[in-house]
Order: C-alpha cells, then structure tokens, then sequence
C-alpha cells in the first residue's frame, strides 16, 4: 500500500501539468487568432470608404486577450417579434425587430440579452446586438459596444467579447448609432474588446 499513495499523488500532479500546459496552448491560439481579428478590423477601418476613420492615424485600444469571455450563448428566438424602438446617438430612433434572446453566463451570473434586427436603411435584416456594462463612461464608450453576429434557426452560438467594438459615433459624431437600452445591460465589468483611445 505505501508503494500506491506516491503513484496515486505523481498521477494527479501530472494531470494537473497536463491540463496546464494545454490550457495554455488553447490560450496562446486564442490570442493569435484573436490578434488576427484584431488586424485585419484596423485595416479596414484606416483604408475603407465606409469607416469614419479612413486615411486617419488613430490608434484603436483593446483589452488584452481573455478567453474567459468568449462563451456559447443559447438562442431564444421570438415567434412573433415585436417592432421596437432604439434611440440613437444623434438624438433621432431607429426602428427593429425584437428578434431574439441571446442566454449565457459570465462568471457565476447568467444574462438574457436581446438581439435586434434591423427594418430599414441600409442595414436592413442584418442583426444588432449592443450591450452595456460597468466599465462604460470609463474604460469604454458611455453608448455601449457593439457585437457582430449572424445566425437564422441556429439553437447555440458562439459570443466572444473580445471582438466587441465601438460604433462608428466614437470617431465621429455625425454617424447615428443606435443606443442600448436597460435590457441590454450587463451588470458586471466586460473587461474584453475595445476600450476608448485616451
């Protein structure tokens, strides 16, 4: 029996390791590809006619990688949506459809957030999710980050935080960005995405 107990405690010590060094590996791919992301975004934001920040030298500021919050969210879509109204930056509404429930869970807490998609514009039938946290008016924009997402009859999906971003009325005030509202709040600090430029 002594022999066992040495066995037993160098098994568990080597699973530990083993979880370690690939928990590790899955982190440093993360952030990689992640990085990726990230460059390609800033590409298109300095080059492209359709972002306010073409042939600027602003510099976008990010949170660093954390892949604690990129999580599956489950899809609560809505039989019959209703047409709901957002405000915008510019102090005019826009109108949606409130087309689904996105459900999931950050740290110990779990949220219910509304996706919208859109009814008119140019935009129109693409989806909206913005949401609202605590580092606003601090770290990040008063208005709430952005989200892309695209998905039809899918039951689960992919949300990752670090890809959140801000509308294009940061940089400049002439665009109209729709404003989150109380249901989209996510009352904890998403340290994850883009941050204002100080």
């Amino acid at each position: 029996m002594r022999g066992v107990f040495p066995l037993i405690f160098f098994s568990i010590i080597l699973s530990i390791g083993y979880y370690l060094y690939n928990s590790r590996k899955e982190y440093d791919k993360y952030s990689e590809l992640l990085e990726d992301y990230r460059s390609e975004r800033n590409k298109f934001l300095l080059n492209s006619s359709l972002s306010p920040l073409k042939n600027s030298d602003y510099t976008l500021s990010y949170y660093e990688p954390n892949i604690n919050y990129k999580v599956i969210a489950s899809v609560s879509q809505i039989e019959t949506p209703d047409t709901v109204t957002l405000a915008t930056s510019t102090g005019t509404s826009e109108k949606f459809l409130n087309f689904a429930d996105l459900n999931f869970k950050l740290g110990n807490s779990k949220f219910s957030i509304p996706v919208y998609k859109y009814v008119e514009g140019e935009n129109k039938g693409d989806l909206l999710f913005c949401f609202l946290d605590k580092t606003n008016s601090f770290s990040t924009y008063p208005g709430g980050r952005y989200i892309d997402i695209n998905f039809e009859n899918a039951k689960r999906i992919e949300l990752d935080f670090n890809k959140s971003y801000n509308p294009y009325c940061v940089y400049n005030e002439s665009y109209s960005c729709p404003i989150p509202t109380k249901r989209n709040y996510i009352e904890m600090e998403i340290l994850a995405g883009e941050k204002l430029t100080k």
